[in-house]
Formats: structure tokens, C-alpha cells, sequence
């Protein structure tokens, strides 16, 4: 059981950003203006190290943004609903020990 709600808020925020952010992208070929407004404030972090080091790649290269921000940042929402759900876990199992 104290595995459970990390992975299921884990596995929640990651089908998120891929419905919000995949989908759409994957649907608009990798261009248009809507999709990159999506990706600039949905993946910021992503957003700010591809224009810091990976220029180039960020503004020609369609496949590079899917890997990047498509999957990295499904990645990354995955990994940041683990840590989510499993402070919320620990927070819940604290407060129920003291009760």
C-alpha cells in the first residue's frame, strides 16, 4: 500500500502531460503556434535548458522536440507525481501514527 499512491499520482500527472502536451503535438506535426505556447509553460525546465544548449536543434529539428519535450517531459511529470505522491504518503502515514 505504500507504493501505491506515488506510482497511481505518478502515473496520473504523466497520462496528463501527454494528453496535453503529446497529443496535441503529435496531432499538429510539430509545429504551430498553440503547441509551442503548450510547451513553453507546461515544460519551462525543458523549455530553458534546450534554448541553453541545444539552440539549433530546439528551432529546426521536429524529432528532437518530440524526444525532448514530449517524452523527456512526460518523463519528467511522472517523476515528479512519484515524489508528490510519495511525500503525500509518508505525510498521511505520520499523520495517522500520531493519532
Amino acid at each position: 500500500m505504500r507504493r501505491k499512491v506515488p506510482i497511481i499520482v505518478g502515473a496520473i500527472l504523466g497520462t496528463a502531460h501527454f494528453v496535453l502536451v503529446g497529443i496535441p503535438f503529435i496531432l499538429s506535426k510539430g509545429g504551430g503556434e498553440s503547441i509551442a505556447y503548450q510547451i513553453y509553460f507546461l515544460d519551462f525546465p525543458l523549455y530553458a535548458a534546450a534554448e541553453a544548449m541545444f539552440q539549433r536543434l530546439l528551432l529546426s529539428s521536429v524529432l528532437f522536440n518530440f524526444l525532448w519535450f514530449v517524452m523527456l517531459g512526460t518523463v519528467m511529470y511522472g517523476l515528479l507525481g512519484f515524489i508528490i505522491g510519495l511525500a503525500f504518503s509518508r505525510g498521511f502515514r505520520k499523520t495517522n501514527a500520531e493519532s
